[in-house]
């Protein structure tokens, strides 16, 4: 047994889109060769019969019956058919949030035994002239519930909080306009600029701050109102490139 927790199962039912008994868009027979072609396994096996015996069934029959390393390859598997029906326009691609995508790979990669270390650094890729973007972990884990649950104006204002802070850890010093000086370089980017262009790029980087400052002064003295989501992630986006550029020693 492959022994999921609920928070693993509503993911995957979630990124499966498990609702009212289906898999994806997959049909009876679909679902069959998939299951066949692609993992080995007759998934209309009576062992498999779960309940209604639904194709949603069927997969849930899947976690309570398989070993886990079939069952973390059944999840890796129906990602890259995710991304490959996203690819030929079968699959809609906002239909499939990065996070959720990201959280089920690292489950199957778990349960495979193959799990990586995760990476740190916020990551960008364009395709299908669409940007994706993963925000750097920390500022990301802090404010994923207050994102979840509608918070936005407090998803904000405790993604500065966090960039703030590790400012702090770094150069002793919370507030950008008093972080960023030239003694505290070495602290902050690891060395002295090294010429005219990289000098540049460090008063960037502090203006980068100045602006996390200030934008948290304000978040922090006035009273939470409703903040448009998609201001509020661009929001906490430029909180996760601020972070990430004072990490990247």
């Amino acid at each position: 047994m492959a022994n999921l927790t609920t928070l693993e199962k509503q993911i995957f039912e979630k990124l499966f889109q498990m609702d009212g008994g289906y898999v994806l868009n997959f049909s009876d027979r679909t679902m069959g060769e998939f299951f066949r072609d692609d993992m080995g396994i007759d998934i209309y096996n009576k062992k498999y019969n779960y309940a209604s015996g639904s194709k949603a069934n069927r997969m849930r029959g899947l976690w309570l019956k398989a070993d886990k390393k079939t069952v973390g390859k059944s999840v890796l598997k129906l990602i890259e058919y995710i991304e490959n029906q996203i690819l030929i326009d079968d699959l809609k691609r906002a239909d499939f949030p990065t996070d959720r995508m990201t959280a089920a790979k690292n489950i199957g990669e778990k349960l495979l035994g193959t799990k990586t270390k995760v990476e740190n650094k916020s990551q960008a890729t364009f395709k299908n002239g669409s940007i994706n973007i993963t925000l750097q972990k920390e500022v990301f884990d802090h404010v994923q519930k207050l994102l979840n649950s509608g918070h936005y104006f407090n998803a904000v204002e405790e993604a500065y909080k966090i960039v703030r802070k590790k400012l702090k850890d770094i150069s002793g010093k919370e507030k950008a306009t008093d972080a960023f000086s030239a003694l505290n370089y070495k602290k902050i980017f690891g060395h002295e600029p090294a010429d005219d262009a990289e000098k540049d790029f460090f008063e960037g980087v502090k203006f980068l701050h100045m602006s996390i400052q200030f934008l948290r002064n304000e978040k922090a003295h006035t009273p939470a109102i409703d903040l448009n989501k998609n201001l509020a992630i661009h929001y906490i986006s430029l909180a996760s490139l601020a972070y990430d550029l004072i990490t990247r020693k």
